[in-house]
């Protein structure tokens, strides 16, 4: 039995998600009690039910917030449920868990990620998840649950979301360079065509970063960001392929009218082009002929990732090629630019292609628009409707109901919060969201996802109109909220008319761009412009603030102070939330990067899914490390993690393999438990459990990779986030702390978790750390030299 609400100060419920069980508990203590009828009990959940039921623990956990300073964290009852806290701004979140599925600590993980994925998804205006002034408030709460649910399960199966550090793909650098290529292509089209601030572009394959490209006037992409990016896209376009997918599947000739489209058949019968003994014949000089044409047509590629070593074979095996003959057996054909998809497997099941195809002719443009008309719809108009409006899009390919792009745009789009809502061919999905950035708190960007095959997706971040000013509300907003609390840390009590004046000349910077816009936006901010400039509030305002820190706030400042806040979170929202039409030429870039990146990709899209599930394999280190079963290596400077990769095999039964699956379970728990101590202070850890002796180290290096010691200890706190970069940067607090006097950047902080049979030393233990280490730091790439490690 699982639940999730978040509730206001007014004990009205936002946002629940609940599984069946916690529905029918809640619904039979409310009949029992006569709050609701037994006709009446559906299957939902009713927000006045939940309100009678738990108020008197709300209003409670209220009360110790507000008065005794010191909230309940969480509670287990004599049942075993378990009921988790969290406290922000003026919302309250409960999970409660009754199966033991979850344990306590995740559970307060899992909640300090919420907020930091609302407030990627919200910025500061996170009450509108609860609200339904622009769209149904039961589409955007499937959609955030959803988002939780996509998280919670990436925590189980990847390693990058349970350390929360980004995982990069190794590849050769043929590949990347290829890749580099494409995204730096697409921002300059993207830009060309309209999107004059665009940042960043992403490859994405399943939950692993392949590339980055920024623009060289861009602030820097944050990890959390990133990991939050990826998370979003494994919402917006599952893959469930697993490994096996690829071995138990053979590529087959395509369907010639989508021949973009990938046709798949078992292996066990696999199917080759027709006439594959007249090829076998003039391959053994009976058609010289065309040998020679064959020769002249097909080319090695200089742009195909090379052979790997034998170890590897498994991500780059080939297999034989076959071109077409024609029906007479005189005329060699070469297959659509030799896409893999047409050649037969090898005795793996995989191909990376190592032969090139004809240059594309004309039909071939055709043809490869034709399958473009099928993935937006036919006509201009018919792509706006179904970026903004996926709903109304019908599956023909006729586009005559949409008279033009200007009818649709006058139309009032949803937002772009709820559900994704796809046809069958449905691959570009946009998404407003909030970046953090060294300016701004709540840097507006909008997402242009484009999937090119399924697992890899490219992502552009562009900045939305207007964003240049996001920075000075967050400002406003930060000023109000420290003047509501009551602490004024921003700026000092005795400096009452300073603080006056940074906040009114916040206001007078916004001004010029509010009086550009017509409509709703001017007449909020003339609204807050008007509140701020009465004298009587001035003067009060400016009273209070020469105070003591130990006077309370009068009432009526209070009042006001709260209605400003408000109305800047809803000019907020007015701003940056709301749906913006797509320009046409947008939308036509977007069709050419697509069909540009899957050319561009096409030969390599095996290769990549399948490194993507076996990025690192364990077979490398044994020889080099021998007793090392496993490990994990972050560097928390940028926040790339680098570990073997893990796959559960399935068994004939469906069942995944005991042996695996319990190895993967040790690993999981060991996590947990050692971000426990690290959350206690304790940075070193040894422990031996069953046949596995485990090791975790965490220490500081200076920017010269010299070892540091810790100039002062850390001391835990209840309040302190837990280890991570999604619900607050722990290891730079972490840092700070450990070192007061240092340099803001100057120190970098690195983990290290290995897992050994038992029967290995701790003083080998001890080696492996240390030459694993200097591996590491050679593989990302680090311009210094590791020092050697003492503990």
């Amino acid at each position: 039995m699982k639940g999730f609400l978040i509730i206001n100060r007014i004990n009205d419920l936002l946002f629940a998600d609940c599984d069946d069980a916690f529905i029918h508990n809640v619904n039979s203590q409310a009949i029992e009690e006569g709050l609701l009828q037994p006709e009446d009990s559906d299957g939902k959940l009713d927000r006045n039910v939940v309100m009678q039921l738990f108020s008197p623990l709300f209003m409670s956990q209220w009360f110790l917030i507000d008065h005794k300073k010191n909230p309940c964290l969480s509670i287990t009852c004599e049942n075993d449920y378990v009921f988790v806290f969290k406290q922000f701004e003026d919302l309250l979140l409960i999970m409660i868990i009754g199966d033991k599925t979850e344990s306590e600590e995740f559970m307060h993980r899992k909640a300090c990620v919420f907020v930091r994925l609302m407030e990627f998804l919200f910025g500061p205006a996170i009450e509108e998840l609860g609200h339904s002034k622009f769209t149904d408030r039961s589409d955007r709460w499937a959609f955030v649950r959803g988002v939780l649910s996509t998280y919670t399960q990436l925590v189980m199966e990847e390693q990058s979301f349970l350390v929360e550090a980004v995982e990069r793909l190794q590849v050769n650098q043929t590949v990347n360079v290829k890749c580099m290529e494409l995204l730096e292509s697409a921002i300059n089209k993207i830009q060309k065509s309209g999107e004059k601030a665009t940042h960043h572009a992403l490859l994405v394959v399943n939950s692993k970063l392949l590339s980055l490209y920024s623009d060289r006037n861009s602030a820097e992409l944050q990890a959390a960001d990133t990991l939050s990016i990826i998370l979003l896209v494994q919402q917006m376009f599952p893959n469930d392929e697993k490994l096996e997918d690829f071995f138990a599947f053979s590529y087959r000739k395509p369907d010639p009218v989508s021949p973009m489209e990938e046709v798949k058949s078992p292996a066990l019968a696999r199917t080759y082009p027709p006439h594959r003994e007249l090829y076998e014949s003039a391959l053994e000089g009976d058609d010289e002929d065309s040998v020679e044409d064959a020769d002249d047509q097909y080319q090695s590629a200089r742009d195909t990732p090379p052979r790997r070593s034998t170890r590897e074979s498994f991500s780059t095996a080939v297999g034989s090629s076959y071109p077409q003959v024609s029906e007479m057996g005189k005329e060699l054909t070469p297959t659509l630019d030799s896409d893999p998809k047409l050649w037969p497997t090898g005795e793996q099941g995989l191909n990376v292609p190592t032969m090139r195809g004809r240059s594309r002719t004309s039909e071939d443009v055709h043809t490869g628009m034709s399958s473009w008309r099928n993935l937006f719809g036919a006509g201009r108009a018919r792509s706006a409707s179904m970026m903004e409006h996926p709903s109304s899009m019908s599956r023909s390919g006729d586009g005559s109901k949409s008279d033009s792009m200007k009818s649709l745009v006058n139309d009032t789009p949803p937002p772009i919060l709820t559900a994704p809502q796809r046809t069958e061919n449905e691959s570009y999905v946009r998404q407003t969201v909030f970046l953090c950035t060294d300016t701004c708190t709540f840097s507006p960007h909008q997402l242009h996802c484009l999937q090119i095959y399924p697992g890899m997706v490219l992502v552009l971040v562009s900045q939305v109109p207007l964003g240049g000013h996001a920075d000075k509300l967050c400002q406003l907003l930060l000023l109000l909220k420290d003047l509501l609390s009551g602490r004024r840390t921003r700026v000092h009590r005795a400096q009452g008319q300073e603080l006056f004046d940074i906040i009114n000349s916040l206001l007078n910077k916004l001004m010029p761009a509010m009086k550009k816009i017509k409509g709703t936006i001017a007449v909020i901010f003339n609204k807050i412009r008007a509140g701020w400039d009465k004298p009587e509030f001035k003067n009060l305002l400016l009273e209070y603030l020469e105070n003591a820190s130990n006077v309370e706030i009068p009432p009526s400042v209070e009042r006001a102070l709260n209605l400003l806040l408000k109305r800047v979170k809803e000019l907020f929202l007015y701003m940056y939330l709301l749906p913006r039409d797509v320009p046409s030429s947008i939308i036509e870039a977007v069709k050419v990067i697509h069909e540009k990146a899957k050319v561009k990709l096409r030969d390599y899209k095996d290769y990549l899914a399948v490194k993507a599930q076996r990025n690192i394999t364990m077979t490398t280190y044994l020889d080099m490390f021998p007793g090392l079963v496993h490990f994990i290596y972050i560097d928390r400077k940028t926040n790339q993690v680098m570990a073997p990769s893990l796959n559960i095999t399935t068994g004939e039964d469906g069942t995944e393999s005991d042996a695996t699956q319990l190895f993967k379970e040790k690993i999981w728990k060991m996590i947990e438990w050692v971000q426990l101590k690290l959350k206690n202070g304790i940075t070193m850890v040894t422990t031996k459990d069953g046949d596995y002796h485990f090791s975790y180290f965490l220490w500081f290096e200076d920017c010269n990779g010299a070892q540091m010691p810790v100039q002062r200890q850390y001391q835990a706190s209840l309040a302190q986030s837990p280890p991570g970069i999604l619900s607050g940067n722990f290891y730079r607090n972490l840092t700070r702390e450990s070192f007061p006097n240092a340099v803001p950047g100057s120190i970098n902080c690195y983990e290290l978790m290995m897992m050994h049979i038992g029967l290995v030393h701790s003083r080998y233990i001890v080696e492996h750390c240390q030459k694993l280490t200097r591996m590491m730091w050679e593989i990302s790439g680090d311009p210094y030299s590791p020092m050697s490690l003492v503990w």
